[in-house]
């Protein structure tokens, strides 16, 4: 089974942290990467074929706050209705409608959530990348320091398993849903 987690940067310029999660029985790989336009993102999709795809970026924009943010506000999210989270939203709703084309399963995901929610949030980086190490996870987090983006994308990918799994819940409305892991 194959899981991507996406920590979509607003800009294409930006970097975007892609995770594959991939899971073999008892095993869980994680391969992370990181990629800039929505086409590399979707060549990069297509070539995986995943079971689902868990984003951490606005899905849906209409130019009002949603109800799901005002929601994870304690986990930190920010209304959709800010500049910088304005840009991600657009370009969030966009790739989610072009994914949606050839029928990928996509989530709306908030990865600081889902490592506050697990146990695992850090200010630190490294410490986050030490627990999830800790917890059985092989791949990348053994051979090489991750960036905040790839860590994020990991978040992304674990809460798209747990989805799977039926171990989250969904947080909003019409307007907008945010899968979180069940506490």
């Amino acid at each position: 089974m194959k899981i991507v987690g996406i920590d979509l940067a607003g800009n294409p310029k930006n970097e975007t942290g892609f995770c594959i999660l991939e899971v073999n029985g008892e095993n869980k790989t994680v391969r992370t990467s990181i990629l800039h336009s929505n086409s590399e993102i979707i060549h990069k999709l297509n070539e995986i074929s995943p079971e689902i795809i868990a984003i951490d970026a606005p899905l849906t924009f209409s130019g009002i706050n949603r109800h799901c943010d005002e929601k994870l506000r304690e986990y930190g999210a920010l209304p959709v209705t800010l500049r910088g989270m304005e840009v991600l939203a657009r370009r969030g709703s966009e790739l989610a409608k072009e994914l949606r084309k050839p029928e990928f399963k996509l989530i709306e995901v908030f990865s600081t959530a889902s490592a506050k929610i697990l146990g695992f949030y850090d200010s630190k980086e490294v410490e986050m990348q030490k627990k999830l190490m800790n917890s059985g996870l092989l791949g990348d987090l053994q051979k090489r320091f991750l960036t905040r983006d790839e860590l994020d994308a990991v978040f992304a990918a674990i809460t798209g398993y747990l989805y799977l799994n039926s171990s989250t819940e969904s947080v909003g409305d019409k307007d907008g849903t945010i899968i979180i892991p069940k506490v």
